[in-house]
């Protein structure tokens, strides 16, 4: 069911409704990929702050996931999510956030999938994820 890591796949992903209403884009990196929010007013959830809504943030790390996974399946293979847990590390900015995957474990009908998102430094991550994605 696993295929090489398919960059164009991440790309399709990206043009779901969600993924322009993200701003999400991908770029290759070696075996994996680094994953984008590209900032919008629309991602403010506290103007007082100038913060992106903790709810962008998960949905940003939740779709970086299903699409790392995608890009690591045969095209086509349904992807939905069967749990999911974020923690806030610190507080964001009013700008671009970036994410990386790493596939935990990888069978033949769950993937056990982390992600790590930031700001201005990849070393201070903003939130991380883990989610556990159905597979078919």
């Amino acid at each position: 069911m696993s295929a090489p890591f398919e960059i164009s796949r991440i790309a399709a992903h990206a043009a779901w409704p969600m993924g322009e209403w993200l701003g999400f884009s991908g770029e290759a990196d070696g075996e994996s990929a680094v994953y984008k929010l590209a900032f919008s007013e629309e991602h403010i959830g506290n103007p007082m702050i100038r913060a992106l809504h903790g709810g962008v943030i998960a949905a940003f790390l939740e779709f970086a996931m299903q699409a790392d996974l995608a890009a690591r399946l045969e095209a086509g293979a349904p992807i939905s999510t069967a749990t999911m847990a974020i923690d806030y590390l610190a507080s964001s900015r009013a700008e671009d956030m970036r994410a990386r995957v790493r596939v935990m474990r990888l069978g033949r009908r769950i993937a056990f999938l982390e992600a790590t998102g930031w700001q201005a430094d990849e070393a201070q991550p903003v939130a991380t994820g883990r989610a556990s994605l159905r597979i078919g």
